[in-house]
C-alpha cells in the first residue's frame, strides 16, 4: 500500500463503553464500503453496536489497495466469520417496481441506460420487499472480490435497502443518510414511495434544496412533515447540524440513544441498528 494513500487516511472510532473489553463482546460485524470510506460496526448479541470503526480517504475512489489495507488491519475483523453483511454504498442505482420487473439482466441494462458502468463493475439486483421494489445498483467487482477471499458466506447489499424497507412501515416520512460526498434521499407519503435518488452533494445548501424540491414536486409541506436522518460517520455530523435552519424537524429531534453514547456518533449509531434489521 502506499504512502501516498496511507497519509490521506482519517481515522475515527466509536466505543459504546470505556474500561471493558468490547472486542471479545462482539458476536456480528457489518461493514459500509462507500467511493471514500470503509466503516465496520460491532454487535453485542443483544443488539447493542459495541464499536465502530471509521476510515475515510480523502484521495481516489473506491481504491482496492485502501480497502485491502482495512481488511487486514481493522480489529474489528479480526474473526473473519463475525463479518455477515457488507453495505455498498452505490452511487449508480435504480430501483424498479416489482410490476416492472422482469429479470436481473432486463434490470441490468436500464441500470446502463442510465449510467455508464465499467466493464470491471459488479451489477447486483436486491428485492425489497416491503417497498415492492427492486433495488439495481453497480459497484467495482474487485470490492466483492476482496471480501470474498476474506470471510465466508457474505451478504452484499445496497446501502439504499435501508430507506426502502424501513420507511415503508411509516404513514409519511422524509429520510436522509448522509455519506462522504453523497447522500440518500426518501420519501413516503400515504404508505407510498414517491421518491428515491442517491445524489452528490458539495455543501449542505445541496443537500437541503434537493430535499426541500422533492417534497415540493409533491406537495408536502416540509416544516410538518416526519424526518429521519443519519449519516455513514461522524465526520458527517456537522453536515447534519448546519442542516437544521433548513429541516425544521431536525432541530429539536430527540435520537431515542442511551446517555452513554457520544452524542456525535448517535446518527451513525441509528444508521448501524437499522442496518441490522436489514442485514
Amino acid at each position: 500500500m502506499s504512502s501516498d494513500i496511507i497519509n490521506n487516511i482519517l481515522r475515527r472510532q466509536y466505543t459504546a463503553h470505556k474500561g471493558d473489553d468490547l472486542l471479545s463482546q462482539v458476536s456480528r460485524v457489518i461493514c459500509i464500503v462507500s467511493p471514500h470510506s470503509f466503516i465496520s460496526a460491532g454487535f453485542h448479541p443483544s443488539g447493542e453496536v459495541l464499536i465502530v470503526n471509521s476510515s475515510q480517504l480523502s484521495i481516489g475512489q473506491w481504491d482496492t489497495s485502501f480497502i485491502k489495507h482495512e481488511l487486514l488491519n481493522d480489529p474489528l475483523l479480526a474473526a473473519p466469520e463475525m463479518i455477515k453483511s457488507v453495505f455498498i454504498a452505490a452511487t449508480k442505482n435504480i430501483i424498479i417496481p416489482n410490476e416492472l420487473f422482469s429479470t436481473e439482466e432486463v434490470a441490468h441494462q436500464w441500470l446502463k441506460g442510465v449510467f455508464f458502468c465499467e466493464p470491471d463493475e459488479k451489477i447486483n439486483v436486491t428485492l425489497c420487499n416491503k417497498s415492492e421494489v427492486h433495488s439495481c445498483y453497480a459497484f467495482p467487482k474487485a470490492i466483492e472480490e476482496l471480501f470474498s477471499t476474506y470471510a465466508a458466506d457474505l451478504s452484499f447489499l445496497p446501502l439504499n435497502l435501508m430507506h426502502l424497507q424501513y420507511g415503508a412501515s411509516a404513514e409519511n416520512l422524509l429520510q436522509c443518510t448522509i455519506s462522504d460526498g453523497y447522500a440518500i434521499g426518501t420519501i413516503h407519503h400515504n404508505k407510498i414511495l414517491h421518491w428515491h435518488q442517491t445524489f452528490e452533494y458539495q455543501n449542505v445548501e445541496d443537500i437541503a434544496y434537493k430535499l426541500a424540491a422533492a417534497c415540493q414536486h409533491f406537495g408536502i409541506e416540509l416544516q410538518h412533515y416526519p424526518v429521519f436522518f443519519n449519516t455513514s460517520s461522524i465526520e458527517q455530523q456537522v453536515i447534519l447540524k448546519k442542516l437544521h435552519p433548513y429541516i425544521p424537524g431536525l432541530q429539536n429531534k430527540k435520537m431515542g440513544l442511551s446517555d452513554v453514547i457520544s452524542p456525535e456518533w448517535s446518527s451513525t449509531i441509528l444508521l448501524f441498528q437499522q442496518l441490522n434489521t436489514c442485514a
